[in-house]
């Protein structure tokens, strides 16, 4: 059986973002592992002074670090570690100010590591070391950024970039306009939870 890691940042009261996150792993359990992190009770630890510059030191090639300093670095390896050991990754979040919470932008930050889930050559440039996966990321925003031209969006950007970087090939249903909307709520949600059945209908088949 295929392992799924399901990460969710669903703190809000009445969360849309957790209705839809609820309905893949409704339908997804029984034909996968699902494996659970949640980002607003655990969240990563952000980018300071004491863990960032140990994590510039192992992307350049130091690994003889002390007790003390990886068990600072511990923190990121376990989340590596869960992305590592898994076949797929769902990701679910809201869009908070165009772009994403803080908690998921450091759940990146920390999977993003050398000789981890990338590589670099200077011959061959970067490579990404989580192939054989693959990720779907539900994002969910109050305004409708389909339909508006100026104002814009940079949270499903960023999270595809990142998962390609690593290598893995990623999707995404975008439930956007659940505030704008507010008429459409329903035909909102009924068309993201039918794209979720199809994306399980073809990953788990």
């Amino acid at each position: 059986m295929t392992k799924t890691l399901v990460i969710n940042y669903t703190p809000r009261k009445g969360s849309y973002t957790k209705i839809l996150f609820d309905e893949f792993v409704k339908l997804a359990k029984g034909k996968t592992e699902i494996r659970h992190l949640n980002l607003a009770e655990t969240p990563p630890d952000l980018l300071l002074t004491k863990n960032l510059n140990l994590i510039m030191q192992w992307n350049q090639g130091k690994r003889d670090f002390s007790e003390t300093e990886l068990l600072i670095l511990s923190n990121h390896h376990k989340l590596i570690e869960q992305v590592l050991e898994v076949d797929n990754i769902v990701l679910a979040f809201p869009i908070y100010n165009f772009t994403m919470p803080a908690a998921v932008k450091a759940w990146i930050d920390a999977i993003i590591v050398s000789d981890k889930t990338f590589s670099f050559s200077p011959k061959t440039g970067f490579t990404g070391l989580c192939a054989n996966k693959k990720a779907l990321s539900i994002i969910v925003s109050g305004f409708d950024y389909n339909t508006s031209n100026n104002v814009k969006e940079y949270a499903s950007s960023t999270i595809k970039q990142n998962f390609d970087f690593i290598g893995i090939p990623t999707e995404q249903i975008l439930a956007f306009g659940v505030d704008q909307n507010r008429d459409q709520l329903n035909s909102i949600l009924r068309h993201a939870k039918s794209e979720i059945k199809t994306l399980i209908d073809s990953w788990f088949s």
